[in-house]
């Protein structure tokens, strides 16, 4: 077995001490970076911004977090796009935190800092600590319990702290993403795997403790029991393979890993996948570290892998699994995993080369908003934020051609997608309450379980529409007079726009009667 001697006491102070400036420092890099607004919110993050206008128990696709933590953010700093990344900010940095005190608990202090560089110095932990959508919230509760089960797994005096600790970030964790439960599946099976914790299957409080976790989603469950299970019935689609040929399935995966050697960064990726690999090939030579960052790490990744073969996956999904495999990785390379004898020797000199090609793609990453403008490059195949692009302008003008002929009504039917009612919602002045016009049986969105306006018969109401699409009838019908008004178009780069057109709709009949005109004009379709 190749090792290091252990850091001194005082390496550990200063280890630990260039940790937290490098933290501190990060964290006001981001805020200030957030304070430039460099780009617009994505769709996502203004989708999610207008559930936390009705804060819930649940909702379409995800649990409550997400709008909770944008909710109280903007109620407290207003609604622009600087209080509603800003938890991301915050959650994304302190995510990063709690994997140094997890390697420096499982190693030491060197461990934990070069640990937490690699992680931070990946374009995916850049763009999920300064978008606000599910990552950010998701990757901190699972870094802090994954951090509070190994102290629970300590077995120390405190243990019983460590137990609360464990179910309630786990908790919390499930209240943001339903694959927080995959903590409780790898933590199983580490337990059933690991002979020095085999006896924790026998005792009760491993079982209290999931137990505990599990009942923070009593109050989602029952909001899903009201709502048909609208959640349960979008989560089962996400495991729906494709009818294509296996050729095709193979190429889907490769791309998909190919995908993630830009979001960990290439020798960053590399040092995961193949220390992980044969770590796994290794399992049951290693130590009972090792083996616990193998299952929160390597077993679900191969998992995922598997899936991919299956059907087309966002490159988000395994994200919180790379927090163990840069920890095994690093201390790996620090001398402190023995591994066998054909692989090769642990050298420190891995690690800095892997730092500084992460430094030179988050360095792009960074710059890229401010770079593809004066270069031309906008809406080009190297445009990789162009679905942020325009729509602050988009909603800017609406508002602005809406004062203009002195609409007052704050209600729209927009029929164009949920991604232009959100960004409307958000970016235009008045805020307006968007409903959303779909041609569908079921619901796609939140926007559908929240169904049209409320007490708005005989009211005048705006009809958003793309430029050059017909107005669905039933809708026109709805509406004793309906008139185009305006037409916006903000050009996004060469060939890409938002057009739009709206219209003005008087005496709106409800929208229970435009529902029956289009359930009426399916039925005879038929």
């Amino acid at each position: 077995m190749n090792t290091q001697p252990a850091t001194t006491p005082v390496d550990s102070f200063l280890w630990t001490q260039r940790a937290i400036w490098f933290l501190l420092g990060l964290g006001l890099l981001r805020i200030v970076y957030l304070a430039l607004d460099p780009f617009d919110l994505v769709h996502d993050e203004a989708y999610y911004w207008d559930w936390s206008r009705q804060l819930d128990y649940g909702y379409f696709s995800k649990p409550p977090m997400i709008a909770w933590i944008i909710g109280l953010s903007t109620r407290l700093l207003g609604d622009h796009e600087f209080a509603v990344r800003l938890p991301a900010v915050l959650l994304g940095t302190g995510s990063l935190a709690f994997l140094f005190l997890l390697a420096r608990r499982m190693y030491d202090a060197q461990v934990a800092f070069w640990a937490m560089l690699l992680a931070a110095l990946t374009p995916g932990n850049v763009a999920m600590s300064l978008m606000m959508t599910i990552d950010a919230p998701f990757l901190f509760f699972w870094s802090v319990a994954m951090y509070c089960f190994w102290r629970l797994l300590e077995r120390g005096e405190d243990r019983w702290k460590w137990l609360l600790a464990t179910m309630l970030f786990v908790g919390l964790g499930l209240l943001t993403k339903q694959t927080m439960a995959g903590i409780l599946v790898f933590g199983g099976i580490f337990v059933l795997l690991s002979k020095e914790d085999r006896f924790e299957a026998l005792r009760p409080g491993l079982y209290v403790c999931a137990l505990g976790a599990l009942l923070f989603l009593a109050p989602v469950v029952y909001w899903n029991y009201q709502h048909d299970w609208v959640t349960v019935a979008h989560t089962s689609e996400h495991f729906h393979g494709e009818s294509v040929s296996w050729l095709r399935h193979i190429a889907v995966s490769l791309e998909f890993v190919g995908g993630l050697f830009g979001v960990l960064s290439p020798i960053t990726m590399f040092l995961v996948a193949a220390v992980g690999l044969v770590g796994l090939a290794s399992f049951f030579q290693l130590g009972r570290r090792e083996r616990y960052l193998l299952c929160m790490s390597m077993l679900p990744l191969m998992l995922v892998l598997g899936l991919s073969l299956k059907q087309r996956l966002e490159l988000n999904w395994p994200a919180p699994f790379f927090s163990a495999g840069i920890v095994l990785a690093t201390a790996w390379a620090l001398g402190h995993v023995p591994m066998p004898k054909f692989w090769l020797k642990p050298a420190a000199w891995r690690l800095k080369y892997a730092a500084i090609v992460g430094g030179v793609c988050v360095a792009c990453t960074y710059a890229m908003p401010f770079l593809l403008s004066p270069l031309g490059l906008n809406a080009s195949p190297v445009d990789a934020i162009v679905r942020m692009r325009g729509w602050e302008d988009l909603g800017s003008e609406v508002g602005l051609r809406m004062q203009e002929r002195h609409v007052r009504s704050r209600e729209m039917i927009v029929t164009a997608g949920r991604a232009i009612a959100s960004e409307l919602a958000f970016y235009m002045p008045q805020h307006p309450q968007v409903y959303l016009w779909e041609d569908n049986d079921y619901p796609l969105s939140q926007y559908d379980v929240w169904g049209g306006p409320q007490d708005a018969d005989g009211r005048d109401l705006l009809v958003v529409t793309r430029q050059g699409e017909e107005l669905p009838h039933p809708l026109r019908m709805a509406f004793q007079s309906i008139e185009p008004v305006e037409q916006v178009e903000i050009e996004v780069g060469p060939g890409r726009s938002h057009a739009l057109t709206i219209y003005q709709g008087r005496g709106f009949r409800g929208w229970s009667v435009a529902k029956s005109i289009q359930a009426s004009e399916k039925t005879l379709r038929r």
